[in-house]
């Protein structure tokens, strides 16, 4: 309960700066000991295309020029799609499991063990999605979540619940939107998603996501960040989307606008523009990690 207060109260403090002096620790933050893993989405063969829009080229894009920007401040990126390609929703959510376990794996004195049965089934995800994902994930869309979490991955979420995920990772999903049909043209504006532990449709599965306000504070630094680029902030709201539910780690799911908005798309067809949106990704991640520097010598009292 008091973890939970006092990181409102950090969030914000650190949301009322950005809106005040959006350059704030951004510049000189170093981003050494970070990592950031970049979801870039639908890829080839899995996409939305529209009006010559095609989501994975621009998102794929995109989560290129962040890296980049990212590693130049120290920072380790890993990405869940490499190419143009393809990869399937439970392999990248694995994907992200398997980075954040091998993290904290030493941390667990003891633990090892499980935590390597744990990284062989993750693993098996990886290699095989189609016929191991459902054996472990609610699988693709279900959000209504009939049946439990599985006891594997309850104990991948809890070793997640820890200090150096907390401090040092953040996933960030890259998206862009599209109205059902009919088309509505008029609808626009970025969104970010991020996992409640409130959100009625998931308390079947899981609801003791450790993260849930680091979460929505970096939702609202990039969505505040990308407003001022020209693309209207429309919200930042909690949902269960399978690439933010499925792991424990602080993350978004952003959707850089509307493909099917004359105004959005042609800002996102724009590599001129994407460059800037990458920099404000960087930017905002900056902020975001800064956020943890003044209480590094108090996190074990307040967080422990």
């Amino acid at each position: 309960m008091f973890r939970k207060l006092f990181m409102f109260l950090v969030v914000l403090i650190f949301t009322a700066t950005w809106m005040l002096n959006p350059s704030a620790a951004t510049v000189e933050q170093s981003l050494e000991g970070r990592v950031v893993i970049l979801d870039a989405g639908h890829g080839k063969g899995n996409t939305n295309i529209f009006e010559g829009y095609d989501e994975q080229v621009a998102m794929f894009a995109l989560a290129c020029k962040i890296k980049p920007l990212l590693e130049a401040r120290g920072a380790a990126v890993y990405m869940t799609r490499t190419t143009p390609e393809d990869v399937s929703l439970p392999a990248r959510v694995a994907m992200i499991n398997k980075w954040a376990l091998e993290a904290v794996r030493d941390s667990y004195e003891g633990r090892q063990v499980e935590i390597d049965r744990l990284l062989r089934v993750v693993q098996s995800i990886i290699d095989d999605p189609e016929e191991n994902a459902p054996i472990y994930i609610n699988v693709p869309y279900d959000r209504k979540h009939e049946r439990e979490i599985h006891p594997f991955w309850r104990r991948i979420f809890e070793y997640e619940n820890n200090q150096i995920i907390r401090d040092c990772f953040l996933v960030v999903s890259l998206h862009s939107n599209a109205t059902p049909k009919p088309i509505n043209r008029a609808r626009n504006g970025v969104e970010a998603y991020y996992i409640s532990n409130s959100y009625k449709d998931n308390l079947n599965y899981y609801s003791n996501y450790s993260h849930e306000l680091y979460s929505k504070y970096f939702g609202e630094l990039v969505t505040n960040g990308i407003n001022k680029l020209g693309i209207r902030k429309s919200a930042v709201r909690e949902y269960n989307y399978m690439m933010i539910r499925e792991h424990n780690l602080p993350g978004v799911l952003v959707e850089n606008g509307f493909h099917t908005n004359d105004d959005d798309r042609e800002k996102l067809m724009d590599d001129v523009f994407l460059g800037r949106l990458a920099s404000v990704y960087a930017d905002a991640i900056a902020v975001y990690f800064a956020m943890f520097e003044p209480l590094s010598e108090q996190q074990d009292d307040i967080f422990g």
